[in-house]
């Protein structure tokens, strides 16, 4: 089941990939989502690499708007947002370094999206540390690093400038390369839907924010949620 069937080749970008993930966008009931995406080698440590992501998403914003875009960090989050002539830009900005791999995606419009690589070498059983199910121990690298890398994504993909508590992300993989999300909030629940990929020897997840019912309602028949 967890076998991601998109490669993505690094150094391209890929310009409206489209994240269908569930039955109701396939029949045409809900409108699949367009991403950008660019995934890169880095050139240097951490902190090169985090300039390399922000120029990546400012790369991958500038397609949307004539006037030039840059890249903020809102804090305490750490949320990276579009600035355009001094006001949020239309287009939401996400990325993620591992492995000495970029990537970084952008989405046109205000709901959100996010990236994150996780390398599956390295996701051992600490990544389950938050599970309070039986039974998560046992699951192989490569189910560790999709549950992880979803809900690492869609809390991005969400906004919230609160701290990443992945036990409150339900996530359900819906087939090989897609899965749904939810988050409660206090002002309501956050679903969406997200997908997939291969870059390099590390494993990208996608995910963009669509609060719909059916979207709330996949998620929420993960009975195998972890």
């Amino acid at each position: 089941m967890f076998t991601p069937l998109n490669n993505l080749q690094l150094g391209a970008e890929y310009r409206a990939i489209a994240l269908p993930a569930s039955a109701e966008e396939a029949s045409g009931e809900l409108q699949p989502a367009e991403v950008d995406l660019l995934v890169l080698e880095s050139s240097g440590g951490r902190h090169i690499e985090s300039g390399q992501a922000r120029r990546a998403m400012e790369q991958l914003a500038a397609r949307h708007a004539q006037d030039p875009i840059r890249v903020a960090t809102l804090t305490p989050s750490g949320r990276p947002i579009a600035i355009q002539n001094g006001d949020k830009a239309g287009v939401q900005v996400s990325a993620s370094h591992t492995g000495g791999l970029i990537a970084a995606a952008g989405r046109k419009g205000s709901r959100g999206v996010g990236v994150d690589l996780v390398d599956p070498l390295s996701a051992g059983p600490g990544l389950d540390w938050w599970a309070e199910a039986s039974g998560h121990a046992d699951k192989s690298p490569a189910m560790r690093s999709h549950f992880w890398a979803a809900r690492e994504a869609a809390y991005k993909a969400a906004q919230l400038d609160i701290p990443f508590a992945p036990a409150a992300i339900h996530v359900a993989m819906l087939s090989d390369e897609g899965f749904a999300w939810r988050i409660g909030t206090p002002s309501g629940p956050i679903a969406g839907r997200g997908r997939f990929f291969r870059a390099g020897d590390c494993l990208l997840a996608v995910a963009v924010e669509q609060q719909t019912v059916s979207a709330a309602k996949s998620a929420d028949k993960a009975a195998t949620c972890s």
